[in-house]
């Protein structure tokens, strides 16, 4: 079994959209022996996971997200060779993606992240979903994707509307949730291993950061009884 750690570092600092992530230490050994540090950070920065409340006003927030629908067995898609700057299309999804099956998690693997995660690049230059790539996947019954790179295209354009990003839509729409931002893609080599994505239950909120792993040589079942 290989366990393949998917999520990028979080330093203080780090940031876009003008929020930054800030770490703070109150409680130190110098003062009182122990350590004891507080973060602060948009949930949508880092690898994440988006809730339906993002996009969709009066949605459930992460708290109330299936965990169900963040691990299992997962699909990927290899997308390396697909270019900077390029739409993911349905034709293209339906080329590269014939194994996906009904109740995976598709993996858009363009290892896109891994060359510039941290850059401005990462969002004005990248890959990104078109809306029928989004329809192929609904209509594929995935129950969650995992990208690395930012598949909106709108949000590299100063003060999007929400309402104009169909993607997002689309998916979140459709009860598939969106599993953003890792890295390490590329080190994945079986077409097919499982996924594990526990975004923090912070309550209403909508979206958390996550830990994300990517499981090779073991197949975890496509339903599990969870106990809250």
């Amino acid at each position: 079994m290989h366990v393949i750690d998917l999520s990028v570092p979080i330093a203080h600092g780090d940031g876009r959209l003008g929020l930054q992530v800030e770490f703070d230490t109150p409680y130190t050994f110098e003062k009182c022996g122990w350590a004891g540090s507080t973060f602060k950070m948009f949930c949508h920065y880092g690898s994440h996971v988006d809730a339906p409340n993002h996009f969709l006003e009066g949605a459930n927030g992460i708290d109330l997200a299936p965990l169900t629908n963040l691990m299992g067995p997962a699909a990927v898609v290899p997308l390396t060779d697909h270019g900077i700057d390029a739409g993911i299309t349905a034709d293209t999804l339906e080329d590269r993606g014939r194994h996906v099956r009904p109740g995976d998690i598709a993996i858009l693997q363009t290892g896109w992240s891994d060359a510039c995660w941290g850059q401005d690049s990462f969002w004005k230059e990248g890959p990104y979903l078109e809306p029928d790539g989004a329809d192929w996947l609904v209509e594929r019954g995935v129950k969650a994707v995992v990208y690395d790179f930012s598949e909106e295209y709108l949000v590299r354009q100063p003060g999007f509307r929400g309402a104009d990003c169909e993607v997002h839509h689309k998916i979140l729409g459709n009860d598939i949730y969106n599993i953003e931002y890792v890295h390490n893609l590329p080190k994945i080599s079986a077409e097919r291993c499982a996924i594990i994505a526990l975004p923090l239950k912070l309550v209403g909120l909508d979206g958390a950061p996550a830990r994300i792993l990517a499981i090779e040589g073991h197949d975890l079942p496509g339903e599990f009884k969870i106990t809250r």
